[in-house]
This record gives structure tokens, sequence and C-alpha cells, in this order.
């Protein structure tokens, strides 16, 4: 090996080759150059540059090193796609032979990118057997020739690396051409036996089908038995699946040369046959389940149908295992129980809200009596309504009046409100009279207003302050006394307490200050016993004066026809009561001169005459005491339907209080007691309720006798009801 050759220092700074000599100078210039300066100086660095240069040819020229280098730009490059490595290139860094090492790496890298670009595009393509693999690879080469720039060596590691790859696209062209075609042909046979074993009725039929198909496959399309065997055994194992028992079964029984597939197949016949088997008890399990979720579902809400009962019946006997008998038994028994409960939860609810039915059901009825003045003979005992277990709910008779006449009170109170002239409280007064005239036009009065009028009877006292709350209670007691007087003596329970009612009343028309006549009212209960009655002459003059007014005027009770005389047949019982409210007036304070209307109108408000008597009926729950004429009428034909009372001239029967009781003895026309019978207010309106109800029959089964169909209003036109009102009376609390 020959030696390295060496750099030789250069002198920069030439020798002298003449002596110097002495020269004339007249002036010493600088004439020193900058530039032989820097030489000078450069010259006096000269060991360090040759050095310098020398490692410098050492590098360049020592293949060690190349090698060195070139390894260290490879490293750099690992991992750095084609476009990376070109910048790396660039940089400068490297020698000629680096360089070229780098630019063969950038070729294969880029060949690599371009190969994955083009094999995915491929890949991609709608239909890869039309894929155009010479245009891909020279659009790549068009790309990645900007990239190389003119290296060479890149361009050629490229071509070479890409030089395989036409013939490999086309080897997979065909190959995909030649297994689409074997996949759209096994896709379209694996349908055909689907479709073919689906149509098939029993499994029988099924193999016999697929069988006759292999046949013709062979002989039309040549598709081998041994494909077709691979088809079918794959249909075996989707059968398994599947849960298809029987098509596992079917199709493993099928021999294409090679002995039946089930022999096959083996273990993996074996395997899709257990599949089949658990996947189908799964999937009757989980029908069941659902289907049974829905039954409970259903039987628990009592809404199990026709149709789910025969579901579940079908179900039962296709899979006695999963659901049998007993369970079938127990859902039904789910829906027995659901539906007694709510039987009972609904005759529960109809039952509390029983009074709620009968006031809906009947309303219009029951208001239409409540208005004219029949509700209780409307409502003569107690309602029944037929519950949805079967039972009967009773609604007591009195609920059922009280709740009507207060639903019809309020809305004659609101009506009255809206309509009455005048301030305010004047429209509220007439609204509490049109509120209480519902009740009494009933024999009734409301309990607010009964309860205000008790209570000022109760709590007043001559001690005491006349408080605004007793004020209040006084104004309804006048109300009362003013616009039901034949009711207020069922408040009144003694003549002190009627003496209460007469002062306060009297001064209520005298228009007395309120706090005034309440205490004047007090004054005059609490001395009745202290004064002294009213003289006898003055007492028999008021008395005839009484019984003269009864007889002649019409003033809205009267005048009364009093039959066997002039007076009625109990002539001295009417003027025992006329005498007794006399001295009850009288010591309450009234005068001589007013007591005589006062008393008139009194008896008028309670006394009614019936065939001859004049019936006393005080205290008792009628309000007007005429209306009481058809109660009579109808107890004396009930009583003469009786043994006792056979054969008796109906116009010799009459009816007569006793005392101030409410008891009622049958009397002769001329009050005589002929007959040991007595009954009470409440026995003589169920004999009045019992004779409607037998007419109102015989009248329905006339008009069916005769052809006729009436309505109710043509029924009351040619069958008219009793005089006055039908009912009217009739106490409505027991």
């Amino acid at each position: 090996m020959p030696d390295k050759p060496s750099l030789q220092g250069v002198q920069l700074r030439p020798a002298a080759s003449t002596p110097s000599r002495n020269m004339v100078r007249t002036e010493q210039v600088n004439t020193r150059s900058p530039i032989g300066d820097f030489l000078s100086g450069l010259g006096q660095l000269q060991p360090t540059v040759q050095a310098l240069g020398q490692n410098l040819f050492n590098a360049k020229h020592d293949p060690q090193a190349q090698q060195d280098e070139q390894s260290r730009a490879e490293f750099d490059a690992m991992g750095k796609d084609s476009n990376a490595i070109g910048e790396q290139m660039k940089s400068g860094a490297y020698t000629p032979k680096t360089v070229q090492a780098l630019g063969a790496r950038q070729g294969f890298v880029a060949a690599n990118e371009a190969q994955d670009a083009i094999v995915k595009a491929y890949s991609e393509s709608a239909d890869p057997t039309s894929f155009d693999q010479n245009a891909a690879i020279a659009a790549a080469r068009d790309q990645f020739k900007q990239r190389f720039g003119n290296n060479a060596t890149a361009m050629r590691f490229f071509e070479q690396s890409l030089a395989d790859l036409p013939s490999k696209l086309q080897s997979a062209k065909t190959k995909a051409a030649s297994d689409n075609f074997v996949q759209q042909r096994d896709m379209t046979l694996s349908g055909a036996f689907d479709a073919a074993m689906g149509q098939a009725k029993d499994p029988k039929a099924m193999g016999a089908i697929v069988r006759q198909m292999v046949k013709e496959n062979t002989d039309f399309i040549h598709a081998s038995p041994a494909d077709q065997a691979k088809l079918l055994q794959g249909l075996i194992m989707k059968a398994g699946d599947n849960g298809d028992v029987d098509k596992v079964n079917v199709l493993g029984d099928i021999d294409l040369g090679a002995g039946p597939l089930k022999n096959v197949m083996g273990q993996v016949f074996q395997n899709a046959q257990q599949r089949a088997t658990n996947v189908t008890e799964g999937k009757v399990k989980e029908e069941f389940q659902t289907k049974l979720f829905g039954w409970q579902q259903a039987a628990q809400a009592g809404e199990l149908t026709e149709d789910m009962t025969k579901d579940m019946e079908a179900f039962s006997n296709d899979h006695p295992k999963v659901f049998n008998a007993s369970g079938r038994t127990a859902i039904l028994g789910m829906q027995k129980s659901a539906l007694n409960k709510q039987t009972e939860a609904l005759a529960a609810e109809q039952r509390t809200n029983a009074k709620d039915i009968v006031l809906a059901q009947h309303g219009t009825e029951l208001s239409e009596a409540t208005q004219n003045g029949s509700l209780k003979s409307a409502v003569g005992s107690d309602v029944q309504i037929p519950l949805a277990n079967g039972k009967t709910a009773t609604v007591p008779r009195k609920e059922v009046i009280a709740s009507t006449l207060k639903a019809n009170a309020e809305v004659a109170r609101q009506n009255a409100i809206k309509t009455a002239p005048g301030s305010d409280a004047e429209k509220q007064e007439a609204g509490t009279d049109a509120y209480l005239e519902i009740y009494t036009k009933n024999d009734e009065l409301p309990d607010d207003l009964a309860d205000a009028a008790k209570g000022v009877l109760s709590s007043s006292r001559a001690d005491d302050e006349p408080t605004p709350t007793q004020i209040s209670q006084a104004h309804e007691l006048v109300r009362i006394a003013t616009k039901a007087p034949g009711l207020i003596d069922t408040i009144v329970k003694s003549d002190k307490d009627r003496a209460f009612v007469d002062s306060l009343t009297a001064s209520s028309m005298a228009k007395l200050d309120p706090k005034a006549a309440l205490k004047r009212a007090i004054a005059d209960r609490d001395n009745y016993d202290a004064t002294v009655p009213l003289d006898r002459k003055t007492r028999e003059t008021t008395v005839d004066t009484v019984i003269k007014n009864m007889t002649t005027g019409n003033d809205g009770w009267g005048p009364f026809n009093w039959g066997a005389s002039a007076y009625g047949g109990n002539e001295s019982q009417l003027k025992a009561l006329a005498g007794r409210f006399t001295d009850q007036l009288y010591r309450a304070g009234r005068t001589a001169s007013e007591i005589p209307d006062m008393v008139t109108k009194r008896l008028k408000a309670n006394v009614t005459n019936f065939n001859g008597q004049s019936i006393d009926m005080t205290g008792l729950a009628i309000n007007k005491p005429e209306t009481a004429v058809p109660m009579f009428e109808a107890a004396r034909k009930k009583i003469l339907e009786t043994p006792q009372f056979k054969g008796v001239d109906p116009n010799t029967i009459s009816f007569q209080r006793v005392g101030s009781t409410n008891r009622f003895v049958v009397v002769s026309s001329d009050g005589i007691l002929t007959h040991t019978l007595s009954t009470n207010f409440q026995q003589l309106f169920l004999m009045y309720q019992d004779v409607k109800d037998r007419e109102d029959k015989d009248k329905k089964a006339s008009a069916l006798a005769s052809g006729v169909q009436r309505t109710v209003n043509q029924d009351k036109m040619v069958n008219p009801p009793l005089p006055l009102s039908i009912g009217g009376f009739g106490p409505s609390h027991d």
C-alpha cells in the first residue's frame, strides 16, 4: 500500500535574493499592504492549517471513516418516510457515497409506500378484477419522481422494488375472480338448499329434496359432490347455531359418496347436533319466559284475554316439560283472583260512593221532586243499589233526602243572590230565604239554620249582654218562625221557649233594634211563669174570635170545611188548642188586642181538617198541614182493607192526634173513639207510600192492557196524582 500523500508547507513569505542597498529618500512613507499583513499572519498559522487540512483529507479518503458515516446516516434514516429521508439528504452533511446510500434507501422506502397505496386502492375498489394496476403504478412513479429530484440511485431502487408488483396484482385479480365465482356459486347453492328445505313439510321430504338438488347441481352446473358436501356441512353448522334439530339430522344422513355427512364430520356433527338441541331448548325457555311474563302481568291485572289463554294452552301442549298443565292452572288462578279483587274493590268503591251514585243516577227526578215539594214521597224508603260483586248497598233514605235538599238549596241560594236587587246584604238575605224555602216546601229545616236558632234559645241569658253571634242566631230564629211557621215547633220544646220566639218575632215585625228585641224576648221568657193569666172573660172572647176567623177568613190557610158542626166534630179540642195558644202569647208579653190574629195564624200553620176532624200537627215535620190530607186519605184506604174495618163506611172514619205526641187514633167523623186502633206519623206515611205505589202499578198495568204506551207526562194527564202535593210530608228522620 503506497504511503499516504502528505501536504507540504508553502512558504508564504519570499526570501531575499539580493543584498540590501541604501536608497536615498527624501521622506519616509508607510507602504505596508493589508494583504501582506494578512498573509504574514496566515503564514504564522501554517502548522495548524496544515494539520486541519490533513485531517479533512484523511476523513474524505479513509474507507473506515466513510463506512462509519454511512452507518450513522442510515441509522438516522431508520423509521423515516421517503420525504423525510430526502430532507436528510439535503442537509449537506454527507459525502457523495453516503448520499448515494441514502438514495437507495429512499427509493426502497418510496416503493413500499407506493405499493401500500396501490394495494389499498385495489382492495377498496368496487370491482378488484377490473383494477388498472399499470395506471396506478404510473401515477405513483410521477408522484415520487418529484420527491427524488436527480437522485438516480433512488429512482433505480424504486423501480427495482416495484418490478414484480404488476404480476402480483394480476395474479390477485385472477384469484379474486375465481374466488368470487366460487363464492357466488356457493352462496346461490346454499340459499337454494335453505329455501328448498324450508318448504318441506316434514324431515323425510326435506332429505329427498336435498338429494335431488345435489344430483341436479352436479349434472347442470358441474358442482362436484365434494364441494356440495362442504356446503352442506356449513349448513349443518348453521342449523346447529339456529337450533334447527330436524335440519341437522336430515343433512347428517345425506351421503355424497364418502358416507353420511354425520360420519364424515364425526365429532363436529355431534357438536352441531348438541348445539341445535341446546339452542332449541334455550329458545323455547327464552320464549317461555317472555310469554310467561306477559301472561302473568295480564293475569295479575285481570286482563288475560281469550287469545292469551289459547296461546298458553297451545304452548303447554307443545312444551310440557317447560310449561305443564299445573303452570297454566296457576296463571288462570291469578286471573280469577285478580278479577275477584277488582270486583270487591269496585264494590267497595261503589259502597263508599253509593249515595253519590244514587244522586247521579236519579238527579233529575230528585231535583224535580224537590222543587215541587214531594221529595219525601219520591224517596219512600232506603235505596238499594246493585254492586259489582252481586251484592247490594243500602243508602239510607234520610241521607238521600238530606243530600238532595242541600244540593238544590245551594243552587237556589246562588241563583237568588245573582238575581235579587239591592245591596250585597240584601242579596245575601234573599239567598238565605231561597235556601230555606227549598227545605220548608219539603217539610224540613236546614241543619245550619236550625242549629243557629237552637243556639240562641239555649245560650241567651238575662244577665249577659247579647253577643253578635246571638243576634245573628236570633235573626235566623225569626226567619224560621216567619217563613216556616209550621216547622218552628220542631225546634221549640217548651212553652217558655215558645214565648221567647213569639216575643222575638213580634219585636222583629215592629222593627225593634235587634239587641233590644233579644233582651225583651229574654225578659218575656224569664217572666213567663210569673205573669198573671188572662182573665177568663177576655180569654173566652179571644177564643171565639179565633174560631170565627178560622171559619170565615181566606188568607191563605182557610176557610176550612168543618163538616159535622160549624167548627168540626172536635170543636172543643180546637177551642182548647186556641185557648192554650192564647195563654202562651199573653204570658209571653203579647197584648190582648194582638193575640187573636197571632193565634189564628198559628192554628192555620199547624192544624188540618180531614173528614170533619181538625187535626193538630204542631211540632211534626210538616210545614203546611193541609198537605197531610192525602196521607190521611191513603191511610183510611189501607185501614179499610183490614178485617176489623171491613164494611165500614169510609165517610165515617177520621183521625185524631193524641196530645202533642206523634201518635194518632182512628175515630169516627164525629170524633168518637169507636175503634181501638192507633198508629204513628211514620206509619201513616208508609201507608200512603204503599197505596201510592200500588196505584202507580195499577196505572201502568191498565195502560199496557189497553195497548197504550204513555210517557210520564202523558200518564200524569190521564191519571192525575192525588190532590195537592203527592208528597210534601212524612219525616225524613225515622
